[in-house]
């Protein structure tokens, strides 16, 4: 909402709409200039590019105390703020972080933050463990977007939409219990912004594909304040544009997604000795070359270094289904038997073990053809790698599973129309001082892997968004055509380059090489 108001207008209309403070003042000034001008003291001498003084202006905007909107580094709730962001590694001290408690509060703020050039992060769910993405030092200001958390299914049951701040789980929490599904995250404590704003690999891709491909409407604040609605009738570009251009446009308010019939389902978790690694990989390619052709089928897996665990997942009750023949005949052991329950029932498993407290995370990621000599010989690369890891670290290796249907021309992704392996690695620790060898290691990882994958002729160039690592070029792997394609939608929806600009750190088009 970009309004000029007398002062009667500010006191009953912009406070009401907003749940800010309002302060009587000159009807000349804008609701930003009032701000600033409460801030500076009528000085005239504006401090750009001065997180303090923007903290100061954004408390004056949007509230603090009792209402909470901004909190600073001395106020008792801020290291509870600062620790939403999952991995250790991302808790950066911002100067100041604001919990927007609407859509025109978040359109208040960014509208703040442009006119005094301060560097700025967004956070939804704090999943991402590259550090400051969704984080920035106390030269900035941290929008965290856990108050947008509302969620509303629509009256004919067809979508629901819901707030960026709110976590998967919430939203399953809504829909499961009225015999619906929406295709997003495979654990409930995963955000939804960052999720479904880098495409989302979920336990329905093999039918319904990624999950950003299965949003109806984007809600967006722009850098300059304005709210757009951006869907296939309306602002269909940057529709367009957010189906791989993410933060490079403006923030996501809410998202609108297709909802869909489901009841119960199959599941069934296994534990494979180390010794049957090999083996297990090589039928975790069978698998995608018969069973995925199932639509109803999902398989993921993680191999820790105690041997892989594969979580078995039909998307309907069955007593067995020949879609995962073609791990019947490797000795396992169970750790969930075969069950027909509810997807409530299955995320209260896949919860358990997530990293929480003091943990460092870090990972990246590569794509290739599905090859099961290849995914043999990966895992050895990565096996004799982490072996350098120094002590306490801990690493995953995370073969994903994508079938063809994956690939959608209305997305910006690229992706080859073949099955194929979106591997994604991860590290944990808790030593900070390990911090620079870790990400070295986690580099060497990156290249051998992508050079063997060369070799071998089965090397595909796109990197996803949600697993890639820091440094990684996720924009180029899109393919030069897409890649300009999101230039041409900032060009046009952020001319001031804002999120260019301003923003701290993300898959920015600033980064290009």
């Amino acid at each position: 909402m970009s309004l000029s108001l007398t002062r009667c207008c500010f006191l009953a209309i912009f406070a009401s709409l907003c749940g800010v403070h309002a302060f009587p003042g000159p009807s000349q000034y804008s609701d930003v200039d009032w701000a600033i001008s409460q801030a500076d003291g009528h000085s005239n001498s504006i401090p750009f590019n001065n997180a303090q003084f923007t903290c100061k202006v954004l408390e004056i905007a949007l509230g603090n105390g009792s209402n909470n909107s901004v909190v600073e580094p001395s106020d008792s709730s801020y290291d509870s703020l600062e620790d939403i962001n999952y991995s250790a590694t991302c808790r950066l001290p911002a100067a100041c972080i604001i919990s927007p408690t609407s859509t025109a509060q978040v359109s208040l703020a960014i509208k703040i933050i442009t006119k005094l050039r301060t560097k700025f992060a967004v956070r939804s769910g704090g999943h991402k463990d590259t550090p400051g993405f969704a984080g920035v030092d106390g030269t900035g200001v941290l929008i965290s977007l856990s108050e947008l958390n509302s969620i509303a299914l629509a009256k004919d049951r067809s979508t629901l939409t819901v707030g960026p701040g709110c976590r998967w789980q919430a939203v399953y929490d809504t829909v499961v219990p009225q015999g619906l599904i929406v295709v997003g995250g495979r654990v409930g404590i995963v955000g939804v912004a960052g999720f479904l704003l880098g495409s989302g690999v979920s336990y329905y891709t093999n039918h319904y594909g990624l999950a950003f491909d299965n949003i109806k409407r984007f809600e967006v604040v722009l850098g300059d304040g304005r709210v757009v609605n951006a869907s296939a009738s309306q602002n269909p570009d940057l529709f367009k544009g957010l189906h791989g251009g993410a933060t490079n446009f403006g923030i996501v308010t809410s998202f609108e997604l297709n909802t869909y019939p489901f009841g119960d389902i199959y599941y069934e978790a296994r534990v494979y000795d180390t010794n049957h690694t090999a083996a297990f990989l090589e039928a975790f390619a069978e698998y995608q070359f018969t069973g995925q052709l199932d639509p109803l089928s999902s398989v993921t897996v993680q191999v820790p270094s105690t041997g892989p665990v594969v979580l078995l997942q039909y998307a309907k009750p069955v007593a067995s289904t020949s879609s995962f023949d073609a791990f019947k005949n490797l000795p396992y052991t169970t750790y969930i038997p075969p069950t027909n329950g509810t997807l409530l029932e299955l995320l209260s498993f896949a919860a358990a073990g997530f990293p929480t407290g003091d943990i460092r995370t870090y990972g990246e990621t590569f794509s290739h053809k599905v090859d099961a000599a290849f995914m043999v010989q990966a895992y050895g690369i990565f096996k004799a790698e982490i072996a350098n890891l120094p002590a306490g670290a801990q690493a995953i290796w995370v073969p994903t599973a994508l079938p063809a249907k994956a690939a959608n021309d209305n997305n910006l992704l690229g992706l080859s129309k073949i099955p194929q392996q979106w591997h994604e690695w991860f590290i944990t620790w808790t030593d900070a001082s390990q911090d620079a060898q870790i990400y070295a290691i986690s580099k060497t990882i990156t290249a051998k892997l992508v050079a063997a994958a060369k070799a071998k002729n089965v090397l595909l160039p796109y990197l996803f968004m949600n697993t890639a690592g820091t440094s990684q070029h996720v924009l180029e792997s899109f393919g030069a055509s897409n890649v300009q394609v999101i230039k041409n939608v900032a060009a046009k929806h952020d001319p001031g380059q804002v999120f260019q600009k301003y923003q701290n750190d993300g898959y920015l088009l600033r980064k290009l090489q």
